[in-house]
């Protein structure tokens, strides 16, 4: 079940020991521009990047995390990197050396951020049969998520040793508001079957409209996700609380999800 604490989301299905995480609103901010005020933590829309920077600690501190962050551009793609603590400031402090949409890493006291502002924040916590825990965390946009990005970590931390997955899916764009077109709908069917697409793009009004949290459910229980929690908040529907690219016609900030392991 998701919580709200300290200007972030949580889901109780993440609070494992050793871990910490959360999923950033527009609340708890420093940025003062009208469209991004007052949590915004990506770069170019507007705010100056020491605001940025600044956000990015406070979002941190609100969730518990660890304060070196590795972040990067996001393309969305079904691309996740394993990183380190050799990667920290990557995306903030200093280029990254390639782009992609998600990160694992078993390694403490860094932070795994993903930034979104429709598309669907997915982090993960595994735990090995020691009982020491591993992480992940992807942008999920209806590219990556047809792609399967989240299947994809799953596969990744079990690979690593994860005995158990679990996962949760931030505040997103639900399908009460998702209007899209047949681009996304043949996609799908062509990555996932026409079955999983008729389940999760349908008609209303003469229009199509996508369930991206869904699919990401399903997807990360076939991949084996123990648990999987799913955050019931439409981005679209509440612009006040969050960043909604579709609300906005992207005059917007960019809304932050972050997973760390704080002690081992």
């Amino acid at each position: 079940m998701f919580y709200y604490n300290t200007y972030t989301w949580k889901s109780d299905v993440l609070d494992v020991s050793g871990t910490a995480h959360g999923f950033s609103t527009r609340e708890g901010g420093v940025s003062t521009l009208p469209h991004t005020a007052s949590m915004n933590v990506g770069f170019h829309r507007g705010d100056a990047e020491e605001t940025v920077r600044e956000n990015i600690r406070l979002f941190c501190t609100h969730a518990g995390l660890p304060g070196d962050v590795v972040c990067t551009p996001q393309i969305h793609s079904d691309r996740i990197r394993y990183v380190t603590r050799e990667n920290a400031g990557e995306g903030t402090l200093r280029e990254v050396p390639y782009p992609c949409d998600g990160f694992v890493t078993n390694q403490p006291g860094i932070t795994l951020l993903v930034r979104v502002a429709d598309c669907a924040p997915v982090l993960l916590v595994g735990v090995t049969e020691s009982g020491a825990p591993l992480i992940g965390a992807v942008h999920a946009g209806w590219r990556g998520t047809a792609a399967g990005i989240s299947a994809k970590a799953v596969s990744m931390l079990r690979k690593m040793g994860a005995m158990e997955v679990r996962a949760a899916v931030g505040a997103c764009i639900h399908d009460c508001c998702y209007q899209v077109g047949e681009e996304l709908r043949d996609t799908v069917a062509e990555l996932r079957g026409i079955t999983f697409a008729d389940r999760y793009v349908t008609a209303r009004d003469g229009a199509l409209y996508a369930d991206i949290a869904g699919m990401n459910r399903e997807l990360l229980l076939d991949a084996g996700a123990a648990q999987v929690d799913v955050c019931g908040e439409c981005t679209r529907c509440n612009p006040n609380l969050y960043h909604s690219h579709r609300a906005t016609g992207g005059v917007r900030g960019t809304m932050g999800a972050g997973v760390g392991i704080v002690c081992v």
